[in-house]
């Protein structure tokens, strides 16, 4: 399950983005919205960033098309993933 914390930090990547959740909107969603991806690929690659995977493994394992996989924006969403469990897991 991806953390509230994550979740955040990605959430306010997107706004900074100008790319805005919509209400009730699920955060895959957001993701998948903002990526041009389907739902089911921005989940997958959501938790397999949460779990530890690489960005080219996230990426792989979701089937992300190679113009979005090179993308500006999927890099920051997973460096903002991964700042955000760094900070986490250093914190326990």
């Amino acid at each position: 399950m991806i953390s509230a914390q994550v979740i955040k930090g990605v959430n306010e990547l997107l706004e900074e983005r100008g790319l805005e959740t919509k209400d009730g909107e699920p955060f895959g969603d957001s993701v998948a919205r903002a990526l041009d991806i389907s739902p089911a690929q921005a989940e997958v690659f959501l938790e397999a960033l949460n779990d530890g995977a690489t960005v080219d493994e996230a990426v792989h394992r979701a089937g992300v098309p190679e113009p979005v996989a090179q993308g500006d924006l999927l890099r920051r969403i997973a460096e903002a993933i991964g700042s955000t469990i760094g900070r986490a897991a250093r914190q326990v």
